[in-house]
């Protein structure tokens, strides 16, 4: 939040509101903030137009890394792996070169979200007339796969393979709800709004949630992987991992 934002009273800034909706408020100043939009209509059309906004590009389709890109890692992969010291196996730096591309083709999506978010034009009720107001796009909970009915599996934290599906998911798994994720994320101290994607996954082939969060700032996106059946407001172990993507 910025520090001239204004906190007095409506009408609230479209940014402090934007901070609000993305969780990027510490949590007191949210507290003290929530019930006060909550009261404002304007304030609260805003907000549904930004959870209309997130559901639209949830359903945009994964952005692939370009071929030519891909070439040229390919390439450069191979001058590393030719014969100096110290010597690189080719099967190694070609394993490197997959984990690259995984991260490549879910930050492209990523990278897409937060251009659609930046452009988005918020509708004010300037007229009194109540038009204008978005209208929320239907959310799909489908459940991300990979494969016949097997959810993504993630090992130690090579989150890059499965980012750009989970991103396009609001599935919430044996977790219900935003309110019981919220419940676990606070075991681990993380105050955060509604996640831009969350599905069930596996993390070492043990069944999780993994939620993709706003992380403050520009392209910077904040991954956190919970087990639902042990995580809560009181048991920070329940987070099983906790990254953030710079970018």
């Amino acid at each position: 939040m910025t520090g001239n934002a204004r906190r007095s009273g409506p009408p609230w800034s479209v940014d402090l509101l934007a901070d609000l909706h993305a969780g990027a408020l510490d949590p007191r100043t949210e507290a003290e903030l929530r019930p006060l939009v909550e009261n404002d209509p304007e304030a609260r059309e805003i907000l549904a137009a930004l959870d209309a906004t997130l559901d639209d590009l949830h359903n945009l389709p994964p952005i692939p890394m370009p071929r030519h890109v891909a070439d040229r890692i390919d390439a450069a992969l191979a001058d590393e792996a030719r014969p100096v010291a110290p010597v690189v196996d080719f099967a190694q730096a070609k394993a490197r070169r997959a984990k690259r591309l995984g991260w490549g083709a879910g930050l492209l999506a990523a990278a897409a979200v937060a251009v659609g978010v930046a452009v988005v034009t918020i509708p004010r009720d300037t007229a009194g007339d109540g038009g204008g107001q978005a209208q929320p796009a239907q959310t799909t909970n489908t459940p991300v796969t990979g494969g016949a009915d097997r959810m993504p599996a993630v090992r130690g934290e090579n989150f890059g393979p499965v980012f750009g599906d989970v991103l396009k998911a609001q599935n919430y798994g044996p977790l219900e709800n935003q309110e019981q994720l919220a419940d676990c994320l606070r075991g681990a101290n993380i105050t955060a709004g509604k996640p831009l994607g969350v599905s069930p996954i596996t993390l070492d082939e043990k069944p999780a949630v993994m939620a993709i969060l706003p992380a403050g700032a520009p392209g910077a996106y904040r991954i956190v992987v919970v087990d639902p059946q042990t995580c809560g407001p009181d048991n920070p172990d329940g987070v099983l991992a906790n990254s953030t993507i710079e970018p």
